[in-house]
């Protein structure tokens, strides 16, 4: 069952953050206020623990690590992983080093000079720092990371070649979905649908999940309709999940297609519980949509507040990084709609990059309308 963080206020009056067991993001949060917990914040949504749990326990989650850790875990860079496993690692050493330190001081008081024994001891003390750098750096997370590095610039031959790399040991779901889009895009559709065919009536995959992984294929391939029947098919299912509604939001504004009817879902969502990113995603969403009405002002503000809040969180994730490269080209139509054209040319070579290696026609092309 997803497992999902959560932190608040409890009965006694501390805030503790928890790992709450639901079958929906809504359902924990429920589950929590029963109990008591007031002023309660969502750490992941639903696609992330939906997600997670196809993974299973990872090697990196143990039993020394509390769900407040899991929470911090979620943006940390690669150094930033490193320092907080090797933090975790003396703190659970905490009673050995004194002893260890306090052995080797009265035995040199007694002879001259170390020995083998006292090689043997520092050797143990320094052991965290390798393991820890390894699982930092070299471990099934990271190499997963440069799938997901690789997806989100568009390398398709190379997620092909890292989806190989990692069969057996990430899920096939997972694997499968990515290296799918990455045969679409190659031209290569009938194989796509043929790698997502043995999940479309799974019982570990939820239908919303396999829906919004399918439409990605069409994404990459323009098949617009396609894509937005994905995600209506996928709201009819579960029309109560934040996620799913934001993203059948999306992907109607997107395509600039109906609306008033993606301003019904965005306010929908906002009704429920979401956590930080996903809020901080609406904002990005809620500006489209403002562009789309034409009320420049108001998109630049969502924009502005999207960036503002995504900058310290995408150094570690590629997905946040590519975000934030559709925000500022979003942006720079809106500046351009403004006749802010310097600031919107300056914004739009920053995100130019990312949409070449996609071939983002929707927003190049609307950029292309906005400046002539």
């Amino acid at each position: 069952m997803p497992v999902f963080l959560i932190s608040g206020i409890d009965v006694n009056g501390k805030r503790e953050t928890r790992r709450v067991e639901a079958d929906n993001s809504q359902a924990a949060v429920h589950a929590c206020e029963k109990q008591g917990m007031t002023d309660i914040i969502l750490h992941n949504d639903d696609a992330y623990a939906a997600t997670t749990d196809l993974f299973g326990p990872q090697p990196e989650v143990d039993q020394n690590l509390t769900a407040a850790d899991m929470v911090e875990l979620q943006y940390l860079t690669n150094f930033q992983l490193f320092l907080f496993y090797l933090r975790k690692s003396y703190w659970q050493l905490r009673w050995v080093i004194p002893v260890l330190l306090g052995l080797s001081l009265y035995r040199w008081k007694q002879v001259s000079g170390p020995n083998t024994s006292d090689y043997i001891m520092l050797g143990f003390l320094l052991l965290p720092i390798p393991v820890c750098f390894w699982n930092a750096y070299y471990s099934l997370g990271r190499k997963y990371d440069r799938l997901l590095h690789a997806f989100s610039w568009g390398q398709w031959e190379d997620v092909l070649d890292q989806v190989e790399r990692l069969r057996g040991k990430i899920p096939d779901f997972e694997l499968s979905a990515r290296a799918a889009v990455a045969l679409a895009a190659l031209d290569r559709f009938d194989e796509a649908l043929d790698m997502m065919d043995p999940f479309e009536e799974s019982d570990e995959v939820p239908r919303w999940m396999y829906l919004g992984r399918l439409s990605e294929l069409y994404e990459v391939t323009k098949d617009y309709d396609e894509v937005v029947e994905c995600m209506r098919e996928a709201y009819e299912i579960a029309p109560d999940n934040p996620t799913v509604i934001i993203d059948y939001g999306y992907a109607l504004a997107k395509t600039n297609r109906d609306n008033p009817r993606a301003a019904e879902l965005f306010a929908d969502a906002e009704e429920k519980h979401l956590n930080d990113l996903v809020a901080l995603l609406l904002k990005y969403f809620k500006g489209v949509l403002e562009l789309n009405f034409r009320n420049y002002r108001a998109a630049e503000d969502w924009f502005r507040q999207c960036e503002a809040g995504l900058l310290p969180l995408a150094p570690s994730q590629a997905f946040l990084q590519q975000i934030v490269d559709f925000n500022r080209a979003y942006l720079a139509i809106t500046l351009a709609e403004l006749e802010e054209k310097e600031t919107a040319a300056q914004l739009y070579q920053l995100s130019l990059p990312r949409l070449q290696a996609l071939d983002c026609d929707l927003i190049m092309n609307r950029y292309a309308d906005a400046v002539s």
